[in-house]
């Protein structure tokens, strides 16, 4: 009798091990994320861009529990990379870094081969910062100066930029527009060229992300203007914003960065996500990391993001269209 009950504990007990063993296998398989997460980035290697994705991918892990494995798919303003997250299976296992200017501008200068709308912001964690700068030694480092200086001489005032179309070209013909100035602009390949050709005498002021010319700014072969930011910079606070000196609001213009996924990964998984990589982009690490790249860190929620996407379109279309550069 004692042998048939310890053969039918043992029974029971292997029952249990194999009902219980596969749960805990299906459990453990379904765990998210799965794998390693494709983070797809549409900028060369050693952009900022591209240097600012590789900060979160080192610090992403310790929260996400995967890696994220940065893949540069640089190309036709971010086209590239966002087609690849667009035709990705949407299992929250493929993200793409993306700047706001890609869904303002890009889309509408060019015909994407794919629906934008597929891809949708998790989260932002930047701003890229438009400014105007002159020449070091310039008798036109205020605002108020220049504008005035380009108002009483009509065809003097030219600023370059680093490409037409671009957010630093859009905001720099905004700005001169609303202030009642007649200008041209004058496009290079780069903002090198540009900051060279300022500096050179060549063009009067220039256009360009405040990373950019921090090092001519402290060894002053340069000088801010104003910022088209919507507050001073707390890195040069005597520098005005162009809404304060009473010209227009363009601050919309310049380009958020964002984390974007695709629309029909499972919601469940866009909120581990988007969990964990809040907490990658709120940690001092990454804070740390990217100091020093001139693209101020922080949490921007998907509402901003896409709030900010509407207030570039509502003044970039109509600039595009009267530029002759609007194709959709």
């Amino acid at each position: 009798m004692k042998r048939l009950v310890e053969m039918s504990a043992v029974a029971i007990t292997i029952s249990l091990f194999h009902l219980m063993g596969p749960t805990d296998a299906a459990a453990k398989e379904k765990e998210f994320p799965e794998k390693a997460v494709q983070f797809l980035v549409g900028f060369v290697p050693g952009s900022s861009t591209d240097l600012a994705a590789r900060a979160i991918s080192k610090v992403a892990p310790k929260h996400l529990g995967k890696p994220l494995v940065v893949t540069n798919m640089p190309g036709a303003a971010q086209t590239v990379a966002v087609n690849e997250l667009s035709k990705s299976v949407p299992d929250g296992h493929t993200i793409a870094l993306v700047t706001t200017a890609f869904n303002s501008l890009a889309v509408h200068q060019m015909k994407i081969p794919f629906d934008p709308k597929t891809v949708i912001p998790l989260l932002g964690f930047g701003i890229y910062r438009g400014v105007l700068f002159v020449k070091g030694d310039s008798p036109y480092a205020k605002v108020d100066d220049l504008v005035s200086y380009g108002r009483k001489n009509p065809g003097w005032m030219k600023f370059c930029h680093s490409g037409r179309g671009t957010s630093i070209h859009i905001m720099g013909v905004l700005f001169f527009k609303s202030a009642k100035v007649e200008f041209s602009d004058v496009p290079f390949k780069g903002s090198a060229e540009c900051i060279t050709n300022v500096m050179g005498g060549h063009v009067p002021a220039g256009m360009t992300e405040i990373s950019g010319i921090t090092q001519h700014l402290a060894a002053r072969t340069l000088k801010l203007v104003v910022t088209f930011t919507s507050q001073r910079m707390e890195e040069y606070p005597d520098i005005p914003t162009s809404q304060e000196k009473g010209y227009a609001d363009i601050s919309s213009q310049n380009p958020l960065v964002y984390l974007a996924i695709h629309k029909d990964t499972p919601p469940d998984k866009t909120k581990k996500l988007h969990d964990a990589l809040k907490k990658t982009v709120e940690d001092p690490e990454f804070a740390a990391l990217i100091k020093d790249m001139g693209l101020p860190g922080r949490y921007i929620s998907p509402q901003t993001v896409n709030e900010t996407i509407l207030k570039a379109e509502s003044m970039g279309i109509p600039l595009m269209k009267e530029l002759g550069i609007l194709v959709q």
